[in-house]
């Protein structure tokens, strides 16, 4: 039987022990370039060709020589002949010699000889030829050769997590496969006799909603959700599924079942499993009788069964811990803010770390405004934008107040 929790262990401590025995050999795999969204990339990303690969115009107009065009002004215009038109993504097969211009539209390559453009509102336009009644530098509404990005520049880094603009200029640097790393396994498993599923409920039982939060977490943090169902209260049966579950995945989550007190049946089977490490209690209000442990190399975190609590304990503790599994470099933000009302810890464990859920006032982002409610609360939860968290032996925060608030894709969608 699990002994009494008698002491709390700082989150940063618990941390450092089981990822410093978690395995976290991300194993590699190539994808599709246009396929990569959401992904962590396995390696950097080096351009292999400059971008655009040749100068093109920036405007519908006339391709011309700088040169030939310093003293023009408007009482006397240069008088050039039009030799040949380009439409966009298309280069002349005449090169430019003086007294010449070539007509280019938007996107056109521009043809040899030429080092600019003169926009077609700018030029007088008379049968085959252009006057030109003002001069222009080299490079004048062109887009250069590299200007976007250049051979050899890194573009993204190993870590980043491929957003949909980063689609974009992985296709158009002409990556057709990326290798990124494998999607992190997370396998959700609730525990309670009293429980039934959401989707077979059963008459006197409870539904069971929370594995659906952590379960859609871990999807937005870009890992495998594994859903292990609900199981009952009893020793062998909870051994066998933690067994089944960390054969299945890389980090296990367990909702329910763990307590302050002498009987925790969560606990007593990652016990028995032989753990390299086992943690049991954080110094976090609310979330102190979280349990953390590593089995065969792979974390578990036994969350408490209130909603509230069990959530902080993920977003401080487990979030990292998808971090590192997963080799991404972030997994959310943190915006500065400033309280828009006072704070004031709880009188018991205000000595622990302490997350604070907060609303941001619409239109001004910058003012965080504290929400609280009972650790059960689920309400208080879906009332939340993001939230901060109190340093040990901070008990009291003023409106004004300087905060970092930390918004989570999946919770915050930020």
């Amino acid at each position: 039987m699990s002994p009494q929790i008698s002491e709390y262990t700082p989150v940063e401590v618990v941390l450092r022990r089981v990822l410093a025995h978690a395995n976290l050999e991300g194993k590699v795999e190539s994808v599709p370039a246009f396929q990569s969204y959401a992904r962590v990339l396995a390696a950097d990303v080096v351009a292999p060709a400059d971008v655009p690969s040749s100068s093109t115009s920036h405007m519908d107009g006339y391709a011309v020589i700088s040169d030939g065009l310093l003293n023009a002004s408007a009482s006397r215009p240069v008088v050039l002949r039009v030799v040949d038109a380009a439409g966009p993504g298309a280069r002349s097969n005449r090169s430019l010699r003086g007294g010449e211009t070539i007509q280019v539209a938007t996107g056109a390559v521009l043809p040899w000889g030429a080092d600019a453009v003169v926009p077609v509102e700018s030029v007088d336009v008379r049968g085959k030829e252009i006057r030109v009644g003002t001069s222009v530098q080299p490079g004048e509404h062109v887009y250069r050769a590299g200007q976007d990005v250049r051979r050899g520049d890194l573009v993204l880094a190993r870590g980043h997590r491929i957003r949909s603009q980063d689609v974009g200029i992985l296709v158009s640097l002409g990556f057709r496969r990326i290798q990124v790393r494998k999607r992190p396994r997370v396998a959700v498993l609730a525990t309670g006799s009293e429980l039934t599923s959401a989707r077979r409920p059963k008459k006197g039982k409870t539904v069971e909603s929370h594995s659906l939060v952590f379960l859609r977490l871990a999807e937005s943090l870009g890992c495998t959700a594994v859903d292990m169902g609900i199981v009952r209260d009893d020793p062998k049966a909870l051994r066998a599924s933690l067994t089944y579950a960390i054969s299945k995945s890389d980090f296990v989550l367990t909702l329910g079942g763990t307590s302050a007190g002498k009987h925790d049946l969560v606990v007593d089977a990652v016990s028995s499993l032989e753990p390299e490490v086992l943690v049991h209690g954080l110094q976090l209000d609310r979330g102190r009788v979280t349990g953390v442990a590593s089995v065969g190399s792979k974390p578990i975190m036994m969350l408490p069964g209130p909603i509230q609590a069990a959530a902080n304990a993920f977003l401080v503790a487990g979030v990292p811990i998808i971090a590192k599994l997963s080799g991404s470099r972030q997994t959310g933000i943190s915006i500065p803010c400033v309280l828009g009302a006072p704070w004031v810890a709880r009188k018991r464990f205000s000595d622990f770390e302490k997350v604070v859920y907060v609303k941001l006032s619409p239109g001004r982002q910058e003012v965080a405004e504290p929400i609280a409610g009972e650790t059960e609360s689920m309400k208080l939860l879906t009332s939340a934008d993001g939230y901060f968290v109190v340093p040990k032996n901070v008990k009291r925060l003023e409106a004004g107040d300087p905060v970092d608030v930390r918004l989570v894709p999946g919770f915050s969608f930020a």
